[in-house]
């Protein structure tokens, strides 16, 4: 699911380009771009972005940054890896219910956009699907981490090593 999520959020973001690219060259020509494009990209982009975190994470498309936690043995990483994404899922659990409070405050107040009366609780849906997958994401990266603990071998490796047993992986 998150595999078609991304999708649909670089056909969006293609999408978006193009409009971008016709609104220049509108401007340029007629001296009259098309009427909501800040909108457009603005919204689009919310969207795009909460449609590919699940992907981001599932792929591992963040740098992590761990120099503290690299100077201990690789159970002892895990441990502390699990306890942070528990952490993190119970703070965008949190994010995740608030969000969808928002999306019933929002409809009840009708509120939408300035220039295109996009309704705002449509938007707020769309980071609600983006965050449910990102979550489910994290509960697998949590239960593979547990479920592998015992396979860890507990020897630090060199930057070598570590280097030359990451696989690394593009669809391009």
């Amino acid at each position: 699911m998150a595999s078609v999520l991304s999708k649909i959020a670089g056909a969006l973001l293609i999408l978006l380009a193009f409009v971008v690219f016709i609104h220049v060259v509108m401007r340029g020509v007629f001296s009259s771009g098309v009427s909501g494009v800040y909108e457009m990209v603005q919204y689009g982009m919310l969207v795009v972005v909460s449609l590919t975190l699940a992907e981001n994470e599932i792929t591992g498309g963040s740098i992590i940054v761990s120099f503290i936690i690299d100077k201990f043995k690789p159970r002892v990483t895990n441990v502390f890896g699990i306890a942070a994404y528990c952490l993190t899922i119970c703070g965008m659990i949190v994010v995740l219910y608030f969000q969808l409070r928002m999306i019933m405050q929002k409809y009840s107040q009708g509120t939408v956009s300035p220039v295109l009366a996009l309704p705002h609780w449509i938007l707020v849906i769309f980071i609600c699907i983006g965050l449910f997958f990102f979550i489910i994401a994290f509960i697998i990266r949590v239960y593979n981490m547990i479920s592998g603990h015992k396979d860890i071998v507990n020897v630090k490796l060199t930057l070598e090593e570590k280097a030359a047993a990451t696989q690394v992986t593009s669809e391009f």
